[in-house]
């Protein structure tokens, strides 16, 4: 990588940055969307707030999923944060 790619790079952060600030998006979220994937946006919501209790609920009624499976995923999700 010579000088200008890491310039670009740095900028392209900066930007990234910014947009995450303003429309008030929590950057360790990121990686957890591929695994919320599909899932309602109150599913996010709930992890954001920590209410691994409701998360748990909405996690079940999206995908049937019981009980110990959908805390064991959503613990999961909740520790990639």
């Amino acid at each position: 990588m010579d000088a200008a790619d890491t310039i670009r790079l740095a900028r392209l952060e900066r930007q990234v940055a910014f947009l995450y600030r303003h429309f008030g998006l929590d950057p360790a979220l990121a990686d957890v969307f591929p695994a919320a994937d599909g899932l309602p946006p109150q599913f996010l919501a709930a992890l954001r707030r920590h209410d691994l209790v409701t998360a748990i609920k909405i996690y079940r009624q999206a995908t049937g999923a019981g009980l110990a499976d959908a805390k064991e995923t959503v613990e999961r999700i909740a520790r990639g944060i």
